[in-house]
């Protein structure tokens, strides 16, 4: 992740906030969602990327494509930002750097699960609860079915990863039994 886009998710961070908590999570899923469409379409992504057009057909482009979807004041300005200084290429760090800081601010960690089958509500309520008194902040939860896990689930938070995969607790036991 780049320092330039730690700097503008900071100052866009800093910005939403003092304007309220719902005006940041505007933002945050506004930059998120523009990253999106930008991620998802080629010919977009080449437009806007692409150093053979002029940073004018660049920034005519942008605008055109702002002019037709929905946006904050804010995330339109930065947008606007990064085509004129010509740092669009930026704007996933930025997205995923502005819901870093908005989680935190929040007292929010996001965990990804993976689970050989789907989770019931109960258990996935257990889960974010078990999850939430071992971090003790808030947890948001996606959960994704992997067939190819045996069994058990993989839970990564933050940085930390916690397996209770079936071939995980497989390959602990095997280990056990050879140190034996």
């Amino acid at each position: 992740m780049s320092t330039a886009a730690r700097r503008y998710a900071t100052a866009i961070v800093e910005s939403a906030a003092t304007q309220g908590e719902a005006v940041l999570e505007q933002v945050t899923r506004d930059l998120e969602e523009f990253s999106a469409m930008v991620d998802g379409s080629q010919d977009l992504r080449h437009v806007l990327l692409n150093p053979i057009f002029t940073a004018k057909e660049r920034t005519g482009a942008l605008g055109a494509v702002l002019a037709r979807v929905t946006l904050s004041d804010l995330s339109r300005r930065l947008l606007i930002l990064l085509g004129e200084r010509n740092r669009v290429s930026l704007l996933a760090d930025v997205a995923r750097n502005v819901r870093r800081l908005a989680d935190q601010r929040a007292g929010r960690v996001r965990a990804e699960i993976e689970a050989a089958a789907p989770l019931t509500p109960e258990a996935k309520e257990l889960l974010r609860r078990a999850l939430e008194r071992r971090t003790g902040r808030t947890v948001e939860m996606t959960v994704t079915v992997d067939p190819k896990l045996l069994g058990g689930l993989r839970a990564r938070v933050g940085s930390m990863v916690l397996d209770g995969t079936l071939r995980s607790q497989l390959d602990g036991l095997r280990e056990q039994l050879l140190r034996a």
